[in-house]
């Protein structure tokens, strides 16, 4: 998604792709592949089409980031219950026709939870995603989208005590160096370029 946010964003939301974010995205890229792990390998028919699925999404997300920037005089908290309420009632009739509903097989004590999910990460969450949005250029917003699977690792290796390889830190360290140097504005190619000649 943040890079079809990146190729998109001169050509749809006007804005200037310059040398330093190319290469910033292209350093994310590899430490994402690096946080990943073992890579994409597409062996098989299941392979294929979890990629063509992955795509699909990421396109989509893409969307979500893009046409966001065009709405206007609304504020994001109606934007966020438009956009979360929409997507619950085109999902339902899919869930319903393939899995069926499983509400009342639901334990009392997975409730809070699942309500903790749906009000504090889904709903703030893209209330403050979608608040976010409107001060930040696209390619902005696709650099930071990067930093979600990296801080997902690191919670998972500090509250569940999953294990982080030395690889996994070396693409978070990759993945946050590109997105720091991205976003600070003091920090230039042309810049750099003259330091080191001089």
């Amino acid at each position: 998604a943040p890079v079809f946010v990146m190729i998109l964003s001169p050509f749809v939301l006007k804005e200037e792709l310059s040398v330093k974010k190319m290469v910033c995205i292209g350093v994310a890229i590899i430490g994402m592949v690096l946080i990943v792990g073992n890579g994409i390998s597409a062996s098989g028919t299941d392979d294929l089409l979890g990629i063509f699925f992955g795509l699909v999404a990421a396109a989509c997300y893409a969307a979500l980031m893009l046409l966001n920037k065009f709405i206007h005089r609304m504020g994001r908290l109606e934007i966020t219950i438009i956009q979360l309420g929409l997507t619950a009632f085109l999902l339902l009739p899919y869930v319903f026709f393939t899995e069926g509903f499983g509400i009342f097989g639901v334990s009392r004590s997975s409730v809070p939870f699942i309500i903790i999910l749906g009000i504090v990460n889904t709903g703030i969450g893209f209330w403050l995603f979608f608040s976010g949005m409107q001060k930040l250029k696209g390619q902005s917003i696709a650099m930071l989208s990067y930093v979600d699977p990296f801080v997902a690792i690191l919670i998972s290796a500090i509250i569940l005590r999953e294990q982080m390889t030395i690889v996994q830190m070396l693409g978070g360290a990759l993945l946050l160096g590109s997105t720091f140097v991205s976003e600070n504005k003091s920090i230039t190619f042309s810049k750099t370029i003259k330091e080191n000649i001089s």
